[in-house]
């Protein structure tokens, strides 16, 4: 997270030295170089919405999305081959209908088409006396419902589950208070910065002496996460458990002492960041706040809008979980979002976007909220601001080589977007708040942007765990299926995914898209900390050789972790105006306020994941008839990996005793009917142990196979066995209930190919039996050398990390989830 504008980023010293370590092997140039084209990448087309094309001709390799930095005083770089000037032409190779060019004699042009389906389309180049061409595939599809799916606000729930009790129990009694209990402190090294950025804005505001900014510039943020995961929490029902109970009574007393503090650090105009109203360290000593103006383009790496995002959902949280009784946190952030809203904006106002994005979809979140609190429009005003934002990207450049990057999602207007590259966190919070705006524009560009990214991530850079971001020197995405076990990860990024999911699930009324944030959360994202949640996980590779720990350098994680995992309500239900769609089984109790024009108590009793039976009662406040639609699994997540053998659907479904055969659409099995209180619902839904082939695509995986059992996917660890050996691929795979493994999970048994036995546990369950395992990231160093500002690594650090990169490369790995094929 370079903070430096003129630095080089790692990005470009690793392709400098590749480039001169590469350089003398290249053998002389004699003949006239070919002529090439590149059409473009794949992408989906939403009618009657165009394709951007932006095809390239000329001589040698298409230029880099983003042109590398050159090092001050190093050559300029060798020129790129040349040849005579070439034609282009684009046409339609196959399709079903009719496709228009705007111009198709230019490289770089749009496309619409006539009908649905799949196309190739071509670029054909000619300099005379060669030709080259080059094609893409665009999958044309019609527009979504014009009414998106109503999403459910996080209010009063219970949670009655074997496998959900425990893990949100932990996330409550350990993760949450030990995360407090760090934010509350002022001599953190690394990882600094909490509550205390907060106390000395507040005194500077105040015209009191006040100290220095603490952490990176987006420290703030896991202090909103944390105040918006003690929202949650408290809002779930302790049922008279005692260590919860006492949990909640911090959270109160916490909340109490940090509010004013979190307020008193609002500047009078609603700014809230206090790393623009504090001086900040640097290795030169003090910088005054002063040289920081707000959304400057020198200053889009300082996370303005990351920050605020997350100030902006913590406040929705608070709101509800207060039973919109105190309004403190919510009327600050109305503030907040005002002073975006009155600075930022067509002319006269300020054209600008964040390098981190998030208060895109922290604007669209809050502006619905505000029309649903408040009625009138009155929220309208900060969807629009966020649409703006993310309009600005790649065109409100100032500086070309600064500011359009692939690696903040930059490099081309969001609309021209068609494949996931860069920072997977960044990327997936660009994504999820485009889904927003799709859904309240039903922009055709915007709807083909957003599905065209999706499609690329799901079936071309995603991980079998859910998990997204192959590459660590970036924490971001690599080449199509470059996807290798030691991938990075990052547990936001995880959060991000489900967001997007879940959004997609909202415009498409599609059940598909919560197979997949399913997937991620009994995955990636439970499997990023231990099982007493008194550890984490910042990157979660699928082949895991390192421990958990207990904090971070960079804390991002801390508080999304939490905030994600306990808004049960939000990812098991959504509204539409004729009923209730049930898209988790999770054992609970979940109140949906005007659903269907009525409040509905959903009631679920259900021993998933480990059992496939679900006892479903539906209390409506009064009889009504609606529908409710059951998600019916697929677990076919991704067109990279294919189970067997195929164990989706229900199994049987009845309602108050009656059996019933519903018609499956888009996921769903719908149930239309006059419901009264006490409508029982009973379905089974098929779990049985699955093997997992790969796509030959990914080389990593290949000659490689996986396990999984319902939603979760399975390692196998060398606390049990010999990992190293290949397994048999005809062994019987049997499912076994073991109460007295990892907290009692469901193992699946089989032999490796010499006959000996094989056990593997669920890949959120793993790295929990190894003592001795080094740490992810080393403790929390007492050393002031690791740690010199914002951005500024001092040599002891880049030592550390440097040996910790070593150490993930000598350790084989005590879990994996791909074993070898016999």
């Amino acid at each position: 997270m370079n903070r430096n504008p003129n630095a080089l980023s790692r990005r470009d010293i690793i392709r400098a030295a590749g480039a001169a370590t590469l350089a003398p092997a290249l053998p002389a140039q004699t003949a006239a170089p070919a002529l090439n084209a590149a059409a473009g990448v794949d992408r989906v087309t939403i009618l009657p919405g165009k394709t951007y094309l932006r095809g390239w001709a000329g001589y040698g390799d298409p230029p880099p999305v983003d042109p590398p930095r050159r090092q001050p005083g190093a050559p300029p770089p060798a020129p790129a081959p040349t040849g005579p000037a070439p034609s282009v032409a684009w046409s339609k190779l196959s399709g079903p209908g009719q496709v228009k060019f705007a111009n198709p004699a230019a490289a770089v042009t749009t496309a619409t088409f006539s009908a649905p389906g799949a196309y190739v389309l071509q670029l054909a180049a000619s300099n005379g006396a060669s030709n080259a061409v080059s094609t893409l595939n665009v999958s044309v599809e019609t527009a979504p419902p014009k009414l998106q799916l109503e999403a459910v606000n996080t209010k009063r729930f219970k949670v009655n589950s074997r496998f959900w009790n425990a893990r949100l129990k932990n996330q409550i009694v350990n993760w949450i208070p030990h995360c407090i209990g760090i934010i509350n402190r002022d001599d953190v090294i690394l990882g600094q910065g909490g509550i205390d950025n907060f106390v000395e804005a507040g005194k500077k505001l105040r015209g009191e002496k006040a100290g220095l900014h603490k952490g990176y510039v987006f420290s703030n943020a896991w202090v909103h996460q944390t105040v918006e995961a003690m929202s949650i929490a408290l809002m779930m029902d302790p049922q008279g458990d005692a260590e919860i109970i006492a949990a909640h009574k911090r959270f109160r007393e916490t909340l109490d002492d940090w509010i004013p503090k979190i307020l008193s650090a609002q500047e009078p105009d609603g700014y809230l960041q206090t790393a623009f109203t504090l001086d900040r360290e640097s290795p030169r000593g003090p910088v005054e706040s002063s040289r920081f103006g707000h959304w400057e383009p020198r200053h889009r790496g300082d996370h303005e809008g990351y920050v605020a995002g997350y100030f902006l959902e913590s406040a929705i949280n608070h709101y509800l979980m207060t039973e919109r009784k105190d309004s403190r946190l919510y009327d600050a952030a109305r503030k907040l979002a005002d002073c975006w809203h009155s600075n930022l904006g067509p002319a006269p106002k300020k054209p600008w976007y964040d390098g981190h994005q998030q208060m895109e979809q922290g604007l669209v979140r809050f502006g619905r909220f505000v029309n649903d609190m408040e009625g009138g429009g009155k929220g309208d005003k900060y969807i629009a601001t966020a649409k703006f934002l993310l309009d600005c990207r790649y065109t409100a450049a100032v500086d070309p080589v600064r500011d359009r990057q692939s690696y903040d999602q930059s490099h081309l207007p969001v609309i021209e977007q068609y494949e996931a590259l860069g920072h997977s966190v960044r990327a997936a919070y660009t994504y999820s708040g485009m889904a927003d705006v799709a859904v309240e524009t039903h922009d055709p560009d915007y709807q083909s942007a957003v599905k065209s990214l999706w499609s690329n991530v799901v079936d071309k850079k995603y991980y079998l765990t859910g998990g997204i971001g192959a590459v660590g020197s970036f924490e971001g995405f690599g080449p199509n299926y470059a996807l290798g076990n030691d991938g990075y990860c990052e547990a936001c990024a995880s959060c991000g995914m489900i967001f997007f999911h879940w959004k997609m699930n909202l415009a498409y009324h599609d059940a598909r898209y919560v197979d997949n944030y399913e997937e991620t959360i009994y995955n990636a994202l439970l499997g990023s900390v231990d099982l007493d949640a008194k550890n984490f996980y910042y990157t979660n590779p699928l082949d895991a050789s390192l421990g958990r720990s207990s904090w971070h350098v960079c804390p991002c994680c801390v508080g999304n972790i939490p905030r994600t995992l306990l808004m049960v309500p939000t990812w098991a239900y959504a509204k539409a105006p004729d009923g209730v769609y049930v898209n988790l089984y999770i054992g609970s109790t979940v109140t949906l306020e005007s659903a269907a024009g009525t409040e509905i108590e959903m009631v679920q009793q259900t021993d998933y994941p480990w059992s496939g039976k679900v006892l479903i009662t539906v209390n409506p406040k009064a009889s009504k008839r609606f529908t409710v639609r059951l998600r019916a699994p697929n677990r076919t997540t991704s067109a990279l990996y294919t189970p067997s053998p195929q164990v989706n659907g229900i199994l049987s479904l009845k309602v108050n005793g009656a059996a019933v055969k519903p018609v499956i659409s888009k996921g769903y099995a719908a149930i239309t009917r006059t419901w009264k209180p006490g409508d029982r619902i009973e379905l089974e839904l098929p779990l049985a142990p699955q093997r997992i082939t790969p796509s030959e695509r990914i080389e990593s995986t290949r000659g490689k196979i996986a396990l999984r059992y319902g939603p979760m996917i399975y390692n196998i660890e060398q606390a049990d066995q010999d990992i190293t050996r290949p397994v048999s691929t005809s062994a019987p795979l049997t499912a076994e209930w073991q109460g007295d493994l990892l907290g009692g999970v469901t193992a699946i048994k089989s032999r490796f190919a010499d006959g000996s036995p094989l056990l593997a546990v669920p890949n959120y369950a793993r790295a929990n039996r190894t003592p001795d395992l080094p740490p992810e990231a080393g403790p929390m160093a007492a050393d002031p050398s690791y740690y010199m500002g914002p951005g500024v690594k001092s040599p002891k650090a880049l030592e550390a990390a440097a040996e910790q990169r070593k150490r993930r490369q000598r350790r084989p790995p005590v879990s994996v989830v791909w074993m070898k094929r016999a």
